[in-house]
């Protein structure tokens, strides 16, 4: 049933470029330039730091920073806090790294790691200030209340899964067991970085043509503006603001595309945790909630 799905797929996309050419051009530039202005200054040196630091072992010395919050719970993992440190403030895929590579050194179960992903998988604090308060919203929205709804659901979360396996040692601090063969060279952790910010380039392009052909007109709004804001993040959020909606409920379907993070996303965290195989289902499904809870917060509070 897969192979007849994807084959109903080439066929239908294959269709599309023909009858559409001048759309399809327009947002494979669209995402392009996005990926080569904004994702490659922003994450490719991160990509090459973060595999540094694994290969050096110096991870957990970020660890050293929250010395008070070990002291209180010294059965924590002590990679716990740099995971969630680059997750929240470098914004995807990036969490998603991170985890993919500390699964594999054995500091984190495939468990512990699908977890993590639901969590350490956000937009970045940056991109939310100067692209979807700033530009966007023109600073009518209260910047606390908007992080305090995005945040809130997160929060929850890790208190849930705490609750949820205690007693099972979970996230406790393991006896590591690495899964890679070998350290990588130089070379090989430049190669890897260069790999994985031109798989996410391609993710990128795909999924801007696709909201581009939505865009055309072919399907009404009430139809494509729910299927743009659930594609790509920086497209869903620019496609809202120009809908002919209330500032509220405006607001808050802006913070649900944010929360959600957009298919794009999913793929680029999915494409960087290949490795470790982790599985998404979880993922998708909890940020879908996030979302949903997120909007009805900020509903709620304006």
């Amino acid at each position: 049933m897969g192979k007849y799905f994807y084959q109903f797929c080439l066929i239908l996309t294959a269709f599309l470029l023909f009858l559409f050419p001048e759309q399809c051009v327009a947002g494979a530039k669209n995402g392009l330039l996005l990926w080569s202005g904004t994702i490659v200054p922003t994450l490719l040196p991160f990509f090459l730091l973060t595999n540094l630091m694994m290969k050096y072992q110096t991870v957990h010395y970020i660890s050293y920073l929250f010395y008070p919050l070990f002291k209180i719970f010294p059965w924590l993992n002590k990679d716990l806090a740099y995971t969630i440190l680059i997750g929240f403030l470098c914004g995807y895929p990036l969490g998603g790294k991170i985890i993919n590579d500390l699964v594999l050194s054995g500091s984190y179960t495939k468990k512990e790691g699908e977890s993590l992903l639901v969590l350490c998988n956000n937009v970045s604090p940056m991109f939310s200030i100067g692209f979807t308060l700033t530009l966007i919203l023109k600073g009518t929205l209260n910047v606390p209340l908007y992080f305090f709804c995005l945040y809130t659901p997160n929060l929850l979360y890790f208190i849930f899964i705490l609750w949820k396996f205690r007693g099972t040692g979970f996230l406790h601090v393991h006896q590591k067991h690495p899964r890679t063969a070998a350290i990588k060279s130089f070379d090989e952790i430049i190669f890897d970085s260069l790999k994985t910010i031109f798989t996410i380039g391609i993710f990128i392009m795909v999924f801007s043509i696709v909201s581009s052909l939505l865009q055309s007109g072919m399907l009404p709004s009430y139809v494509t503006a729910p299927v743009i804001g659930m594609l790509e993040i920086t497209t869903g959020i620019s496609h809202i603001s120009f809908l002919t909606l209330g500032f509220r409920q405006k607001a808050a379907a802006i913070l649900a595309v944010s929360s959600f993070g957009g298919l794009c996303s999913l793929a680029q965290v999915k494409s960087v945790c290949q490795k470790s195989q982790l599985s998404m289902k979880s993922y998708l499904i909890f940020k879908m909630l996030f979302a949903c809870i997120s909007s009805g917060m900020l509903l709620l509070f304006l």
